[in-house]
């Protein structure tokens, strides 16, 4: 009894292992909703700031709220591409800092180009 309790146990925690880190493969470098949702309750993605120099919408849906798919990057250069939102449509051409949780992006605030760490902008112009 007490072997099939915990051979039940293992079995389950290696099914969870294997989801658990498929997941995060998944996501690595995604940017769709399942990834932002993934993203967003995994305890092992950290929380950070990455930035975007503003382009045209993907689409603008009747309500005017503007969606983004565009290649962000870290203070380090590190790049990943990234979707969200606005409100409306932003300004082309202006440089966001994004707080995000991988692919789940949080807020973003309009920064100047000069407190773009140097290594996000080579990425990003």
């Amino acid at each position: 009894m007490l072997k099939r309790l915990i051979k039940g146990v293992v079995g389950v925690s290696v099914i969870l292992g294997v989801l658990i880190g498929g997941a995060v493969v998944f996501s690595d470098d995604a940017s769709g909703e399942f990834a932002q949702i993934v993203d967003r309750v995994n305890p092992f993605v950290k929380e950070g700031n990455v930035y975007v120099k503003t382009t045209q919408p993907e689409e603008v849906n009747g309500y005017g709220t503007a969606r983004y798919r565009q290649v962000a990057a870290d203070e380090k250069g590190n790049k990943r591409t990234i979707e969200f939102s606005g409100i409306s449509e932003l300004k082309k051409g202006h440089y966001l800092k994004l707080k995000n949780k991988g692919a789940f992006v949080k807020t973003y605030e309009e920064v100047k180009k000069t407190d773009i760490p140097q290594a996000a902008l080579a990425v990003i112009e």
